[in-house]
């Protein structure tokens, strides 16, 4: 749902139906009839910001079904976005100063302002579609939410747990899908994800068969929806802790993680998580640098400086020497996480829990701790001496399979490799169009360059 790109708040003119679409709720201002709206900002979770405004302002519950996307923008007025809700009860009364109109009797003049007309005729056929099937979603359906308690009371009944009507929707779309359900007792989450992301279902639950002490509860899986139902472990997570033990405890834990996984790379390949395992992250050194150089070439703008070929030769060198160490080493291949970023980690007092797996991939398992210590580096928790503390955490575990000496070489070259293998783990550098396109084409740059630069620094500590 988070389609546009906007750091100032946005008007979003609210397409509020009921009762399957046959009915719109129109308020009335000084002009007429219009539509409710609110502000929120379109770069941010937008469900939740449209939801909670609408509640806020109007003491109005209903949830997100998408963001119309056959809307001519020639025809409504600039500056203006719509979203469309359903409400959350189909029978109570409307807030006060609206009312709910007929969807036959909305084609009458006067029944709203005229610069809505064709949003809300377009958007009710958007809907009509989505209900045929004719344009895939389920979670643009009108009525699906019904279908979702449904659901989720079947999954918490053996439990003893019911659903009390209490929700927060933080993403909608078509295809993907977050609400944390309130009930009786512990809270539980409800994820879908559509394309590119439908591997996200079947690694999570394979990894929550393979390491149940590492991910939240599994309560229930729905395959037609590709979504699946988890108890909520902690509402905390680990950006929300300046305390530099806490952050010592998910790295020793990330680590305990890692090393349960060493012998299951073939089951987690089979699960569908990403191949980035050494010999094969080699293989694409050559051809990346290959392609960075046709994007350096390309490059517009003048500063930064592009690369050169020579300082694209000299990254391929480090990266091959530090391949060779991890041979030299024999370090294992793990599970790893290439989006393991503080939102992704759940802390309880008694342990830590990993969400959001669509980045799973097999590999070596130091470049993982060096996203997660990028984030903590940029928090300055503890200057220096607290990045020395999380390195020390994350190496205590480890301690059983490689000396201290070898721990510390690994791991020195380890965030040349981690960069790499967030290069090179889409396929959008390899994307004829990727060229041109201003933000995938300098985002790679950029990340080139932050490999030259750890390269430098590898070079310089050899010396």
């Amino acid at each position: 749902m988070n389609t546009l790109d906007h750091t100032e708040p946005v008007t979003f003119r609210l397409i509020i139906v009921r009762r399957h679409g046959s009915e719109v709720l129109l308020r009335s201002d000084e002009s007429g009839w219009t539509l409710p709206c609110v502000k929120a900002l379109p770069s941010e979770r937008l469900a939740l910001q449209l939801t909670t405004e609408l509640d806020r302002q109007f003491g109005f519950r209903a949830y997100c079904l998408f963001i119309p996307t056959s809307l001519d923008s020639n025809n409504h007025v600039p500056g203006w976005s719509y979203g469309v809700l359903e409400s959350f009860t189909q029978n109570d009364r409307a807030p006060k100063g609206m009312c709910w109109v007929p969807r036959a009797a909305l084609a009458c003049p006067g029944t709203h302002a005229v610069e809505d007309t064709d949003a809300i005729t377009q958007s009710l056929v958007e809907l009509d579609l989505y209900a045929t099937d004719a344009k895939g979603g389920p979670f643009a359906r009108a009525g699906w939410f019904r279908e979702f308690f449904a659901w989720t009371q079947d999954q918490l009944s053996p439990l003893c747990l019911r659903v009390n009507g209490r929700f927060r929707q933080l993403n909608a779309s078509p295809t993907f899908s977050l609400i944390r359900l309130e009930t009786n007792g512990p809270a539980v989450w409800f994820k879908a994800t559509g394309n590119p992301n439908r591997h996200e279902l079947p690694i999570t639950l394979l990894l929550s068969r393979l390491f149940p002490a590492n991910l939240p509860p599994l309560l229930g899986a729905h395959q037609s929806w590709n979504a699946w139902l988890s108890e909520e472990v902690s509402d905390k997570t680990l950006e929300k802790f300046p305390e530099i033990r806490i952050w010592e405890r998910a790295a020793i834990e990330l680590a305990e993680l890692e090393i349960a996984s060493i012998g299951k790379s073939s089951a987690l390949l089979d699960g569908q998580c990403k191949d980035l395992r050494v010999p094969r992250l080699a293989n694409l050194v050559a051809p990346f640098l290959a392609r960075m150089a046709e994007f350096m070439a390309s490059q517009e703008t003048r500063s930064p400086l592009p690369l050169t070929i020579r300082e694209l030769d000299f990254i391929g060198e480090r990266l091959e020497k530090a391949f060779a160490i991890h041979n030299d080493l024999h370090v294992p291949e793990t599970l790893g996480h290439l989006d393991l970023n503080p939102g992704n980690i759940l802390v309880s007092p008694s342990r830590c829990v990993f969400l959001d797996w669509a980045e799973a991939c097999v590999t070596n398992p130091f470049i993982t701790f060096e996203y997660l210590a990028e984030h903590f580096r940029y928090r300055n928790i503890g200057g220096a001496e607290g990045c020395q503390r999380l390195v020390t955490a994350y190496r205590r575990p480890w301690r059983s399979f490689l000396s201290d000496g070898d721990l510390a070489r690994a791991m020195e070259v380890s965030p040349l490799i981690a960069v790499f293998a967030f290069a090179v783990a889409g396929d959008v550098w390899r994307f004829p169009d990727t060229l041109h396109g201003a933000s995938d084409a300098g985002f790679l740059r950029s990340l080139t360059r932050r490999m030259y630069r750890e390269a430098i620094r590898l070079a310089e500590r050899s010396v």
